[in-house]
């Protein structure tokens, strides 16, 4: 860590389903933690994570899981009727794109009349701030219809993306995961419990 803060670098992904896992009792997000050897995903109570603090899981198995029911999902009709209206997505990312296109424009109009004094500071921010508004709205409403570009050729083809998964990097498996799940809901173990209980782990589809 030292080393990559003098480089400016960050330390390398390791954790498949980084932003996915919540907590069962309280809801909250699950952060990354790790102890020891073992790589885990925990609720984390204060005030900059507000949760509860009284779940854990250990990330390979669940890793694992999610990674297999995934795969699976690729392959099911469900999913591929889901992905049967992208048609209709790429209609709205164009529509999208060009009013994004339009705000742009309209904002370069705004800096250009108050560059040549035409309009003064009050009237050019007044007019400034819905209009990105707009551009803010729209370009979160194009990343959530993007997500799916990271599916373009694998559904279907799950059993074969089930060999290849390990030659694939970090990043591109969390981003096909992501791409399927919207979260996992985690409910609280046994205490005592040896490996993980499948009945704990409830992913919520966005595919």
């Amino acid at each position: 860590l030292d080393q990559n803060a003098k480089l400016g670098k960050r330390s390398a992904r390791r954790y498949l389903l980084s932003g996915l896992p919540r907590c069962g009792k309280c809801g909250k997000k699950l952060y990354s933690a790790a102890r020891e050897t073992t790589r885990r995903y925990v609720c984390i109570r204060g005030v900059d994570h507000g949760g509860c603090g009284r779940l854990t899981v250990v990330a390979g198995p669940l890793e694992e899981l999610i990674t297999d029911a995934v795969l699976y999902r690729l392959d099911t009709p469900e999913l591929a009727a889901a992905l049967a209206g992208r048609s209709i997505d790429d209609d709205q990312t164009a529509l999208l794109s060009e009013a994004v296109a339009t705000d742009r424009a309209q904002l370069d109009e705004l800096a250009q009349l108050y560059a040549d004094k035409q309009i003064p500071a009050r009237e050019w921010m007044a007019a400034r701030n819905p209009i990105e508004a707009r551009i803010q709205d729209a370009e979160r409403r194009l990343a959530r219809l993007s997500r799916s570009d990271a599916l373009t050729g694998l559904v279907g083809n799950g059993a074969q993306l089930r060999s290849n998964w390990s030659d694939l990097n970090l990043t591109r498996q969390a981003a096909i995961v992501g791409a399927v799940v919207d979260h996992i809901v985690i409910a609280a173990g046994t205490p005592g419990a040896r490996g993980l209980d499948h009945a704990r782990v409830e992913p919520v589809w966005r595919l």
